[in-house]
């Protein structure tokens, strides 16, 4: 199995500033490899990257009508114009033999997996760190590979069959997101989030995936620096398209389930997007209030309770239905001092202290029964909820 490597070399140079005659620069896509390179010139790369791409992924020069061994791109620009001579360089892959028996124990060809859309931007050498961590797993029809709200333990990848996105405990009860099929994958934010899951994935016929496990994920990524920039970008690009999605659904009022959307989710949310109105939440025995003013928490209001301690109590809840009211002004003054994220902060830490034994004050709600059901505290083996990174809102 091979990886091509483009060597791109000037030829004909008119003018240009960077790129003198002979000058190259080499692509192992999408890197710019420098240490075999002269020079790089961002303009050169974008003109050229149309042609680029097919090339490294194996594309004949002649389907580009470019001949059959060698290509010549030309690269115009203001400052002058650059011809080069392109060749192909096939790369071994590290360790080839050893592979070569990986991806015949999974029954792949390297192409297969760079068309994963989570695989396709990393370079060859990278990916190759990846495949003999990789582990092959059949799935019934009707199977639940994971379910919503677990902590995501692996990384799926489909390589036959397709499962169902379905989503638990909404205003239509379950509900079918999307259907996914060979090539897409699944379990990835919350493998690297660590948050729990949101949505259950469902086998819709018999199905073969496969498999990265949290460990040799999370071994990857301590012994790969380069896998773990990519993997953080990838975790703020998720992150930036949930927000989106999360705003777009609490600005237009529709209801939804506490148990996808955790409440300091929802908080961080509004807050990072400062938004005015009121979060209502409620579950089957209690109703909560929380009102923001230009994303600060202005005031809480939980049965008998308000202000902070009504804040804090709220967090324990893990069941319930939200939906945010958007206003102009909120009609109550504002009764907490402390910023969003500081009551966040504080209201996690009293819920890790009350988890791990250690006493702490613990507010009660008047009237309120501590054995029963309505109280929200979690049982004591219930795993922290952790406060979940939210970047800002993709315009």
């Amino acid at each position: 199995m091979a990886v091509i490597k483009l060597i791109l070399t000037a030829t004909d140079v008119s003018g240009c500033r960077i790129f003198g005659s002979g000058d190259r620069f080499t692509v192992d896509y999408p890197r710019i490899v420098l240490e075999e390179s002269d020079n790089a010139c961002i303009t050169a790369i974008d003109q050229l990257h149309p042609c680029i791409f097919p090339l490294s992924r194996g594309v004949a020069f002649a389907t580009l009508q470019t001949g059959q061994d060698t290509a010549t791109l030309r690269c115009c620009c203001s400052q002058g114009s650059v011809l080069f001579k392109v060749a192909k360089q096939i790369r071994r892959l590290l360790g080839s033999r050893e592979i070569q028996k990986d991806l015949d124990r999974l029954e792949l060809d390297l192409a297969q997996l760079q068309a994963v859309p989570i695989f396709s931007p990393l370079p060859g050498p990278s990916l190759e760190k990846i495949i003999p961590f990789l582990k092959r797993r059949p799935v019934e029809t009707g199977t639940d590979i994971i379910r919503q709200g677990d902590v995501g333990k692996s990384l799926f990848i489909i390589t036959e069959g397709e499962v169902l996105v379905v989503r638990e405990g909404g205003q239509l009860g379950e509900e079918v997101l999307a259907t996914l099929s060979e090539g897409e994958c699944f379990g990835e934010m919350s493998l690297i989030s660590g948050e729990p899951v949101s949505a259950t994935i469902r086998a819709k016929s018999p199905t073969m995936l496969l498999v990265l496990s949290k460990e040799d994920f999370t071994s990857l990524l301590l012994d790969n620096p380069s896998l773990n920039l990519y993997f953080t970008k990838l975790l703020t690009q998720r992150l930036q398209q949930t927000n989106s999605r999360i705003m777009d659904m609490l600005d237009r009022g529709i209801q939804g389930n506490v148990k996808t959307f955790g409440i300091p989710e929802l908080i961080q949310t509004l807050a990072l997007n400062r938004r005015t109105g009121t979060l209502i939440i409620m579950d089957k025995h209690a109703k909560a209030e929380v009102h923001f003013q230009k994303g600060s928490v202005a005031e809480v209001v939980l049965e008998n309770l308000e202000g902070e301690e009504a804040f804090y109590r709220l967090l324990e809840w893990e069941e319930g239905q939200f939906q945010f009211e958007p206003e102009e002004i909120v009609p109550t003054a504002r009764k907490i001092g402390k910023e969003t994220m500081q009551l966040l902060m504080e209201g996690l830490r009293r819920l890790d202290e009350e988890r791990s034994g250690v006493p702490s004050e613990k507010p009660s709600v008047q009237g309120m029964n501590p054995q029963s059901p309505s109280d929200h505290s979690p049982e004591p083996s219930s795993p922290p909820k952790r406060l979940a990174p939210v970047t800002g809102s993709n315009p």
